[in-house]
């Protein structure tokens, strides 16, 4: 089922998802691949956001900073597991945010 929540209410909550994820890309700092603490996609005027979904590694160019895209599997074995998240996806609309149950669930 599909909940709306507020700026405030939503913030609090992806502040604490977000930390999540970087205090796991800490904890594997030396490996050269990192899970992105977030993903945004726009499309028909909505915002869509994955939290915690995908792994990249940063590479620099010319002085700039490249997210290079490797899936959305673990890509070294050797990782210790990622924070596991409920696969849900986080819509933002022009009121609101939109978030499945499941994500108010967690917290």
């Amino acid at each position: 089922m599909l909940v709306r929540l507020e700026e405030k209410e939503f913030d609090k909550i992806f502040s604490k998802l977000k930390e999540q994820v970087y205090e796991y890309n800490s904890k594997i700092s030396g490996s050269e691949v990192y899970l992105k603490p977030y993903h945004v996609v726009y499309k028909n005027g909505k915002k869509y956001i994955y939290i915690g979904k995908y792994w990249y590694k940063l590479e620099k160019y010319n002085g700039k900073i490249k997210w290079i895209y490797l899936g959305k599997e673990k890509p070294l074995a050797n990782l210790p597991d990622p924070p596991k998240f409920p696969e849900f996806t986080i819509i933002k609309d022009e009121k609101s945010y939109i978030v499945d149950e499941k994500f108010l669930n967690n917290f």
